[in-house]
């Protein structure tokens, strides 16, 4: 299973257990939102080492430093909690689209940006890719719609690009998902395989690809008319 690597950008980071504040120093909610950190750092830790069945409390709450009751206070379940953690990656991966895409000045240069941006996360979030791609437990009502859910965002702010370029709405639909798709698979062959070949590599691959599709886009419509 692939190990985790911390990335300070993220409300879950690692070296909880190392923090130069000590929950003793903390008062009241500061303490409260504290050791709601380390419970997620840890918990994170174990998703990604042992896989959503294989993970315990026990060993949560071992790693954390905090009592089991106190991790039940804050979350009801494991899956209660695992949630949790998935949401916050999830969030990650949205948010990097979404910033990609209004970062571009050009429209290819903005889907360049999108496709990297499903690059970037699997790189340097290898725990949020492994629960996010890789979840023991994908047939999960929940964690089903929550996966689903953040790729229609993702998939929903490429399709506002290409309505706002001129692209009807159904047609923007069908390429935005493609985009997301195909940008998604092809980031984690590319990290499954080793990284064959230099990232910037990759993802002019995958964006070329993507952007010849899209450059028909014109031309389409003028066959419709």
């Amino acid at each position: 299973m692939t190990t985790m690597r911390g990335d300070t950008r993220h409300p879950v980071t690692p070296g909880a257990g190392g923090s130069a504040t000590s929950a003793a120093d903390l008062r009241g909610p500061v303490a409260r939102a504290h050791r709601r950190q380390t419970m997620l750092v840890a918990a994170q830790e174990v998703f990604v080492a042992n896989g959503y069945h294989g993970a315990r409390m026990d060993e949560i709450s071992a790693r954390s430093g905090i009592s089991k009751p106190v991790l039940y206070d804050h979350f009801a379940s494991k899956l209660d909690l695992y949630l949790v953690v998935l949401q916050l990656h999830l969030d990650r991966m949205v948010d990097g689209v979404r910033a990609a895409l209004a970062a571009g000045t050009e429209p290819r240069n903005r889907v360049r940006g999108a496709v990297q941006a499903y690059f970037d996360f699997v790189e340097h979030d290898l725990g949020g890719y492994v629960l996010v791609f890789e979840s023991a437990v994908p047939s999960e009502p929940c964690v089903e719609w929550r996966v689903r859910n953040a790729m229609r965002e993702c998939a929903v702010s490429v399709s506002a690009e290409l309505r706002a370029a001129g692209v009807d709405a159904n047609r923007a639909d069908i390429h935005a998902w493609g985009l997301v798709g195909l940008s998604r698979l092809a980031a984690g062959h590319w990290l499954e395989a080793g990284r064959p070949i230099p990232k910037k590599d990759a993802v002019d691959t995958a964006s070329a690809l993507c952007w010849n599709g899209l450059s028909t886009v014109d031309r389409q419509q003028e066959e419709h008319r």
